[in-house]
């Protein structure tokens, strides 16, 4: 199983800690994000991580200079300009040639989720695309996902106002595509997976 990892972000939100060093290689009890992150991904049974670079790729090549993390091998694709998160995933999955299904995931993303899990419970429902969500209290602050017959997404609320939420559901930051997918994406252009019908 291959798994594309979104890490090309500025982390604005994080500064002046992001001004030299991309929020996911940001140590957490001592080790970077990302080390976690593909460590879990390797627990859930991926081999291979396509890192989807952007800002400030030479950390992410100077960390794992084998071009592996633990039991997992790296693979990196470095956007020739901000591509946002469907664009970014279109780009990284061209580049290592995926062409099964893949998980995709967050480079900031710290969680228990057993990714082999939402793999299988993907494929007992011939998915073409599964997205992990989890449920908050206070969902305002949040893009909301409002969800139709059979548990199927119809929509993102981008931090809706208290009390007019569809759900209490957010997007966790990891998902299961098809390559199918990949054909709804344009070429070298900027998409956001959340943003686009």
């Amino acid at each position: 199983m291959r798994a594309v990892v979104l890490v090309g972000g500025f982390g604005t939100r994080l500064r002046p800690l992001t001004n030299n060093i991309p929020k996911p290689m940001l140590p957490i009890g001592h080790r970077p994000m990302i080390e976690r992150l593909v460590n879990r991904l390797g627990r859930g049974g991926v081999t291979e991580v396509v890192l989807a670079l952007g800002f400030k790729p030479e950390p992410f090549m100077e960390a794992f200079p084998g071009g592996r993390c633990g039991d997992v091998k790296l693979t990196y694709a470095v956007e020739p300009a901000p591509l946002d998160t469907g664009g970014a995933i279109k780009f990284a999955a061209n580049e290592a040639g995926i062409d099964s299904t893949f998980v995709v995931a967050n480079g900031d993303v710290l969680t228990d989720l057993d990714v082999g899990e939402l793999v299988a419970a993907h494929r007992r429902r011939e998915a073409e695309a599964t997205l992990h969500l989890i449920g908050v209290e206070d969902p305002s602050a949040f893009g909301v996902v409002a969800l139709g017959d059979s548990d199927r997404i119809t929509d993102f609320v981008e931090k809706p106002a208290p009390g007019t939420e569809p759900s209490n559901l957010i997007n966790a930051g990891t998902y299961v595509f098809e390559p199918s997918v990949l054909d709804r994406i344009p070429d070298n252009e900027r998409v956001s997976i959340e943003r686009s019908t």
